[in-house]
């Protein structure tokens, strides 16, 4: 569990960030509200879809929150396939806990800074299927201040997505 949270950080913090000219990210194809993207580096290729929230819900300052994402990510390597992660755009309440419900069915991510995730590979399988069978994703959460989040996802395209992200990352 301690190694997949440190690989699990290691590639969130190459997901949207500052790349050096050989570890560029490209933007693939889109697929209704989910994006595909690539990234080669020293370390392999990272593949990812990613979706931004339709609504986002609760009482705080906006402009005190950053980007909001759902990922699914592939690599690199074989080891760490099909990781479902949550960028809260904001730092969560420590040891906190997030919910991530596809169309209210609930399952309970854990937290480490401002990312949130499956307990394991098992989950991860299990969220995947319920998205690519779901319509709408619900994220809830509470940022380090105590400011409760709800965010709101479609769930359209995602299993198209999906399925270009695994050819692309066998």
């Amino acid at each position: 569990m301690i190694l997949r949270i440190f690989t699990l950080a290691a590639v969130a913090a190459s997901l949207f960030s500052s790349l050096p000219a050989q570890a560029q990210l490209v933007q693939l194809d889109t697929y209704k509200d989910w994006t595909v993207y690539r990234q080669d580096g020293q370390s392999g290729r990272i593949c990812f879809i990613s979706s931004t929230p339709k609504k986002l819900l609760g009482e705080y300052n906006r402009d005190n929150r950053g980007e909001t994402r759902v990922f699914v990510t592939h690599g690199p390597g074989k080891a760490e396939r099909d990781v479902v992660s949550v960028k809260a755009g904001y730092v969560y309440k420590r040891q906190s806990e997030v919910e991530f419900s596809v169309d209210g069915n609930k399952t309970i991510l854990f937290t480490l800074e401002g990312r949130a995730w499956a307990a394991g590979p098992d989950d991860d399988q299990k969220l995947i299927t319920r998205m690519k069978r779901g319509n709408k994703l619900v994220v809830t959460g509470v940022s380090s201040r105590g400011n409760k989040t709800i965010d709101e996802y479609s769930l359209s395209g995602f299993t198209k997505a999906k399925s270009q992200m695994d050819k692309i990352c066998p």
